[in-house]
């Protein structure tokens, strides 16, 4: 496709939604049919050896793609909404340089914020005792109580982040117990600093009970595929069961099957109860995005509807 005769020179189509609403075939789809190269923003599939609780694509689905910020950092490694956000605008000015439209795709939706409307400049905290305290917390009192503790405390973050992510959970309580301020009016106060691409948003949307249902079917996927081994094998080569990269759905649901909290049809059923509470999240985010072009997830003509748009 040429760009001088269809977009801005600063255009960058943004493939996003809930999980197993089908981006990435569909990213890859539009990819081989502009001839260009994609961007995961996907906050776990940045890590080598977690494959099937990713939904990593693999070298067929890629179809011959170029993916970047996909399997590169080993699962001991931190990662961030900054990191990617810098990765992600060399690799799109790259892309410019090579007169290719650059696609980015995935349903890390503070990831996607932070590369478009920049990130909120923090406070300095240097009170690792109170990391410390959170942290003593987790490990005996669990993440529900941490999760309670947001609630009453900064309600509107608790509605915003990742709730089953412990990192984001005691982030923001460090947060606030370090400065007195609460991480959503430090982020109301921000000074933004907009990047100068132009997103084009898509994301495929289906009702709930059909989203639901291609849910239910990936995870049932994804178990009988060996996720609780892939877990496993993890955790022999000596990575921590509280790295942040492993408090992930689907390891969290193997984690307590392999410790008999559950059998096997309970940790299932659990670990798609919550990747479909993960998928009303990012939808309730998503939502509020007014720019987004929602595609029907049921046409058969999604790809054709997207170069319609962007040709316009």
């Amino acid at each position: 496709m040429n760009r001088n005769k269809t977009l801005s020179k600063n255009s960058v189509i943004v493939i996003t939604g809930p999980t197993a609403s089908g981006k990435t075939s569909l990213s890859i789809d539009l990819a081989v049919e502009i001839e260009s190269e994609i961007i995961s923003a996907d906050s776990r599939q940045v890590y080598k050896l977690m494959d099937i609780c990713t939904a990593k694509p693999s070298q067929e689905e890629m179809n011959g793609v170029k993916h970047h910020l996909v399997d590169f950092l080993d699962p001991g490694e931190e990662y961030s909404a900054g990191k990617f956000s810098v990765d992600a605008t060399r690799l799109i000015n790259n892309s410019f340089n090579s007169e290719n439209i650059p696609i980015v795709c995935g349903g890390s939706a503070f990831y996607i914020k932070a590369l478009f409307e920049g990130l909120f400049e923090e406070k300095n905290i240097r009170k690792p005792e109170v990391r410390e305290e959170l942290n003593r917390n987790l490990d005996q009192l669990g993440l529900e109580y941490l999760q309670n503790q947001l609630q009453k405390i900064d309600p509107i973050t608790y509605s915003k982040i990742e709730l089953d992510n412990p990192h984001r959970v005691i982030r923001a309580l460090e947060y606030y117990y370090s400065t007195g301020e609460l991480i959503s009016d430090a982020y109301d106060k921000r000074n933004n600093k907009l990047s100068d691409f132009q997103p084009i948003y898509f994301a495929i949307d289906y009702k709930r009970e059909e989203l639901y249902r291609r849910i239910n079917l990936r995870c049932e996927q994804m178990w009988n595929n060996g996720l609780v081994n892939e877990y496993k094998s993890l955790i022999s080569l000596g990575y921590d069961k509280n790295l942040n990269s492993l408090n992930t759905v689907g390891y969290k649901e193997s984690k307590d099957f392999i410790n008999k909290i559950y059998d096997e049809t309970q940790a299932l059923e659990e670990f798609k109860k919550n990747t479909r509470r993960f998928a009303k999240r990012q939808l309730t985010w998503f939502r509020k995005n007014d720019k987004i072009n929602w595609l029907d997830g049921k046409s058969e003509n999604k790809l054709e509807q997207i170069i319609d748009i962007i040709k316009s």
